[in-house]
């Protein structure tokens, strides 16, 4: 089943590989004379001293080889080509396989397997493809015809020769049994291995803050030790199989000196004929010997191939209506209806309702876990909610196209990711078109122009990976850079000035409220200072609304909105202003 979509990726290339598979038999036709032109020359020139035809029978033997030669490298140039383009194809569509995949996709696979999948696996897969057609089809052909050219020699050495063929076809069945689930086991011990030295290298500067580096090793150890254990295994078996195939050769060895000395002697057939004869007992012997290789690659191929289309396999969660909504033009408006939302089992939100105006800016506390993040993803349709409805302009955001949606909303993301590329790039990632002036007056509203240019190229510095070699605010000011230059209808900002000191994230906001003024924008905060501006601020409790309005309205209300107020400002208690919203309260 696997293999049959896999060679439907073929079918794009058939000409191609009818082409290879013409010069494969052209080959092995120039092939199949050089024997008989070695019989020639033993006969005519050895035994008969017929030296004036040596001349011609070298030439036509030097140009049956040559002939060989050059099919046989184009044929393999062919092969090799058309191999490397349906790794492509395959390679591409796995990839937009994982593009297509929701949030929820990847919350609960590794990275390391997925990247297996792509380089791995899929290698194995391409080292069978490129054999198949010469190992395969070639080498059937060559046997039926170097067979039926043994025959034409000699009938009785090549019956003699046959009983070997089942013993042949038992052992190559013998290793296929026991290569398949020690393959299956190999490329499952080579997921853990990449998985485990991805995560720690993304994440070694934890691991050496905490000194976890022998508990790593040990770890990294135990995996690679697996790993090695059943490639030893599989190494082993096929190493049995080798003096099996040596024994196998050196039986119709035996059965050609013995039998072929025997007719040469009785004058049933030539010296010249036994030479040949011989020959082509080498040429049927390396179809069969490669269909050793063949079962290893075949073994190999089929495990990675079980495990590709598993994920090729899963089902998108998240998928557009076959007549979703284009999105041309945003206004902004957002409501949420009755919204409930779980991960699995667990109900992170309750029964979310709110609206929010075109053009107004709306604040989400909370303790950790509330849901905020969350509110957040569902707007731009990262998950679908359990039930109730999220509505952009009026329209459920689950009619819509989801990728003209997301062109209209900017994301600041808690966790910074930015890649390893210049700075002017980073910045104009989701706008690959955005002039210099552009980017720059961007960096410059999210206060990021100074640092920039103090690096040693400026904007056409090459920052490492995830961002490594900046401050976390420094990367956060690079992320609301992004979405500014994105110029989105609809601003997200979760959390996004954490990173900052206070005093760089009243610069932020301050600049902020320029373009703030003409779209939607959602913040999420847990500092004060970031939402006492907003138009209204939710506050969420173990995925509920708790507390709704404006700055002024919480804190007369006096629930929990005042109450981390009053924390976090409480080394300003004597400040007459900074409580000036709360003197009725505090006293």
């Amino acid at each position: 089943m696997h293999f049959r979509r896999l060679i439907a990726y073929s079918r794009k290339y058939l000409g191609l590989n009818l082409i290879g598979s013409a010069l494969s038999i052209a080959a092995v036709i120039a092939g199949l004379y050089i024997p008989v032109t070695t019989k020639e020359l033993v006969d005519r020139v050895l035994v008969a001293g017929e030296f004036d035809v040596i001349g011609i029978l070298t030439i036509v033997l030097v140009s049956l080889t040559v002939v060989r030669i050059l099919f046989e490298y184009l044929r393999s140039y062919i092969f090799e080509f058309t191999s490397q383009k349906v790794l492509y194809d395959f390679r591409s569509d796995l990839y937009r396989k994982l593009l297509s995949q929701s949030f929820s996709y990847y919350d609960k696979v590794r990275t390391g397997e997925l990247m297996n999948r792509l380089v791995g696996d899929l290698q194995a897969v391409r080292g069978l493809l490129s054999s198949f057609y010469i190992q395969v089809f070639e080498g059937l052909f060559q046997i039926v015809t170097t067979l039926a050219m043994m025959i034409s020699f000699s009938g009785k050495m090549t019956l003699a020769l046959v009983v070997i063929v089942p013993v042949t076809y038992f052992t190559m069945r013998a290793m296929s049994v026991r290569l398949r689930p020690v393959y299956r086991e190999v490329r499952v011990a080579f997921e853990d291995l990449s998985s485990t030295v991805q995560e720690n290298l993304t994440g070694i500067r934890v691991v050496k803050a905490f000194g976890r580096e022998d508990f790593e090793k040990d770890k990294f150890d135990q995996v690679a030790t697996r790993w090695n254990q059943n490639n030893i295994e599989a190494a082993d078996i096929r190493s049995v199989f080798i003096p099996v195939r040596r024994l196998i050769g050196g039986m119709s060895t035996v059965i050609i000196l013995l039998l072929g000395g025997y007719l040469v002697i009785q004058g049933q057939i030539t010296l010249g004929a036994l030479v040949a004869f011989n020959a082509y007992v080498g040429m049927l012997s390396a179809p069969i010997n490669n269909a050793s290789q063949l079962v290893n690659q075949w073994e190999s191929a089929k495990a990675s191939l079980e495990k590709i289309f598993e994920l090729m396999d899963q089902e998108t969660i998240l998928t557009n209506k076959a007549d979703a909504l284009p999105m041309t033009s945003c206004k902004g408006q957002i409501e949420f209806k009755n919204v409930y939302f779980s991960y699995g089992e667990q109900m992170v939100l309750r029964d979310i309702s709110f609206a929010i105006k075109p053009g107004t800016t709306t604040a989400i506390m909370g303790s950790t876990g509330s849901g905020k993040t969350t509110i957040l993803n569902l707007i731009a349709r990262f998950y679908d909610c359990t039930s109730g409805k999220v509505m952009i302009d009026g329209i459920d955001v689950q009619e819509y196209d989801y990728n003209q949606l997301r062109k209209h909303i900017g994301i600041v993301f808690q966790e910074t990711f930015l890649f390893s590329d210049t700075i002017a790039n980073n910045i104009a990632f989701a706008v690959p078109d955005a002039t210099r002036e552009q980017i720059e007056q961007a960096a410059k509203i999210a206060g990021a122009h100074d640092f920039i240019m103090e690096m040693p190229n400026g904007y056409d510095t090459i920052i490492g990976e995830r961002g490594i070699g900046l401050s976390g605010g420094q990367r956060q000011r690079i992320a609301i850079a992004r979405a500014i230059v994105f110029n989105p209808k609809i601003l997200i900002l979760d959390d996004a000035t954490s990173s900052v000191d206070m005093e760089t994230e009243h610069q932020i906001q301050q600049t902020l409220k320029g373009i703030m003024q003409e779209r939607t924008v959602l913040v999420v905060a847990h500092r004060i200072s970031s939402v006492k501006d907003a138009d209204q601020i939710l506050v969420l409790e173990h995925g509920r609304i708790v507390e709704r309005g404006t700055h002024r309205q919480l804190i007369e209300q006096g629930g929990r909105y005042y109450q981390t107020f009053i924390e976090q400002y409480r080394e300003y208690k004597d400040n007459a202003s900074g409580l000036e919203l709360a003197s009725g309260r505090i006293g």
